[in-house]
């Protein structure tokens, strides 16, 4: 009989019991429209958490959709939880645990399909094709039995080869009609022509076959449609992920950047991968006209700002987590804090950016949030405002309201009642022409000059220092962004904090609209989110760097 999937809440959990599952994989995560099993986002478990995928024998894999998705895996008859970092093999009876190993937990269970009965001797003839049995074998039961155990076991030894594995993977592309998609295309195309990781040594070969005048128009326009044609000083270049880096940000001092500065570098590299392994959260950015992302932009590009500064800032805005109001993020401190509006800004961050108006808020547990304790309640926010400036914060007892923040372990962010700038795009767009625009400051260098935007980006970040540590840094055309804050003699935790913000708006910038590309539901990239976009050979080659951990 055919075996069915079935996943069982533990019974502290209440014992439901899930399925059957007829499809291959699972999913179970806290976006009800791409998920299977839909769990409360308020545990901790991410928008797509994990999946389960049923193998031909009957065994399972359990994959975490996300790296930063915890979840930990119970062997039948164990009670020691592992962690699963990578798709790990898994049993029926086995069990796993989302978010903590005593968050919600799952068994595995595989039953037997009664209805299939009737089914389950012709599926035993292997798929598309029931050739006549020799002899005398169709009259004969036991014959019959070992006839289609024979087939049944050839065709595992064909499709589990990699070779058979491989054309079963073709021809469900072909079917679905995935293999039509820009990336698979371009990849293929990439792969045929040595184009991947050998530079340009198909475009040369076919120059040297052709009439000199012939070629070189050729090898123009075949570099042209990659999107690597020439490097900043005109010359012929290999796609490297410095110079892809500075073709698809748009700005010639990427490239310098990114070879200059071994830490920034290094955090761009883990960026990237974490946004080309989780697009889906990511898919509002360019299909969403008008969002936060859409507005943010046009709201820099209306004070000014140089196109290439807008390119990387207004990715601040696009965040797996952006229709919540409130954030739980770590602040250059180390501590977990509040973070507030489109960008989960810090109340600290904030105050020092320029915002005018910003209420006092603090990260608390849950008995603190409900209890109506309001001079402890106080002393938290008290915290808050203590660690930017010496000015005192006064507010009435009633304006101390309670949010939650979705997150596992019940911390809730109590703040101050009132209007808050960090939910006013137009007002950071201001604060952040004021503080990070082209005009000529001291702190920066100036528009063109070495590392230009990645100072700016890294800047964005240090407004979360303490007083005294912002005062202290001043970014400059000598000195990488990393190294500099390590003359200045900031401690590393906070210099790792400034380091890894700008990255991640790199790597948003320049994996983002490289996934627009790949889209196959987008017949091309909006024009409202970007015009022209990066070509699609250099998003290509970008993402097959990181997939084959070329970084």
């Amino acid at each position: 009989m055919r075996e069915q999937t079935f996943l069982q809440l533990a019974p502290e959990f209440g014992g439901t019991k899930f399925g059957p599952f007829d499809h291959v994989e699972v999913r179970l995560g806290s976006d009800p429209s791409n998920s299977d099993i839909t769990l409360p986002p308020t545990l901790g478990v991410a928008d797509q958490h994990v999946k389960l995928i049923k193998q031909q024998d009957g065994s399972f894999i359990i994959a975490p959709v996300d790296r930063t998705a915890a979840v930990f895996h119970f062997r039948a008859g164990s009670g020691r939880p592992k962690q699963v970092l990578a798709p790990t093999a898994v049993s029926n009876g086995d069990s796993f645990a989302l978010v903590t190993p005593e968050g919600p937990r799952f068994f595995i269970l595989l039953e037997k399909d009664p209805r299939a009965a009737a089914r389950s001797a012709e599926e035993a003839e292997g798929p598309g094709w029931k050739p006549k049995m020799p002899g005398n074998m169709g009259s004969n039961r036991f014959a019959r039995g070992i006839w289609r155990e024979i087939k049944r076991r050839g065709f595992a030894a064909v499709f589990t080869t990699r070779l058979g594995n491989l054309a079963m993977r073709m021809n469900m592309m072909i079917r679905s009609g995935a293999i039509f998609s820009p990336i698979y295309m371009v990849g293929g195309i990439l792969m045929v022509s040595g184009w991947l990781f050998a530079g340009g040594t198909s475009c040369s070969a076919f120059r040297m076959s052709r009439a000199r005048s012939q070629a070189t128009t050729s090898l123009t326009n075949c570099r042209d449609q990659l999107g690597v044609a020439q490097g900043a000083d005109g010359q012929d270049t290999d796609p490297t992920v410095p110079e892809l880096t500075r073709v698809v940000l748009e700005d010639p001092e990427w490239k310098n950047t990114v070879l200059n500065d071994k830490d920034l570098y290094t955090a761009y590299a883990a960026a990237l991968r974490t946004v080309f392994s989780d697009a889906t959260r990511y898919r509002w950015v360019y299909t969403k006209q008008k969002s936060q992302y859409d507005q943010f932009r046009q709201l820099l590009e209306g004070t000014g700002m140089p196109p290439a500064l807008v390119r990387s800032l207004a990715f601040a805005t696009a965040t797996p987590t952006h229709e919540r109001d409130w954030v739980r993020v770590t602040d250059s401190e180390g501590s977990e804090v509040c973070g507030r509006g489109p960008l989960g800004l810090t109340y600290r961050q904030a105050v020092q950016l320029g915002l005018e108006t910003v209420q006092p808020d603090a990260l608390v547990e849950r008995a603190v949030a409900e209890s109506n304790d309001i001079r402890k309640q106080r002393d938290e926010l008290d915290k808050t405002t203590g660690l930017t400036s010496d000015i005192e914060v006064t507010y009435r007892d009633d304006m101390v309201q309670v949010a939650g923040v979705e997150q596992q372990g019940g911390l809730y962010c109590l703040y101050v009642d009132g209007i808050d700038d960090r939910k006013d795009l137009r007002k950071i767009a201001t604060a952040m022409q004021k503080n990070l625009g082209a005009s000529k400051t001291k702190r920066l260098p100036s528009e063109g000059e070495a590392y230009w935007v990645a100072a700016r980006l890294a800047m964005l970040h240090v407004f979360d220092y303490r007083a005294y540590e912002l005062e202290n840094v001043a970014f400059d055309a000598r000195l990488a962004p990393s190294i500099l804050l390590e003359t200045r003699g900031v401690k590393p935790e906070r210099k790792t904090f400034a380091v890894k913000g700008a990255a991640t708006l790199m790597a948003r910038a320049a994996a983002i609209p490289c996934l627009a590309q790949f889209d196959r539901e987008q017949r091309e990239v909006p024009s409202w989110f970007m015009n022209p976009p990066p070509k699609l050979g250099s998003c290509a080659i970008l993402k097959a760097y990181v997939e084959y951990d070329r970084l």
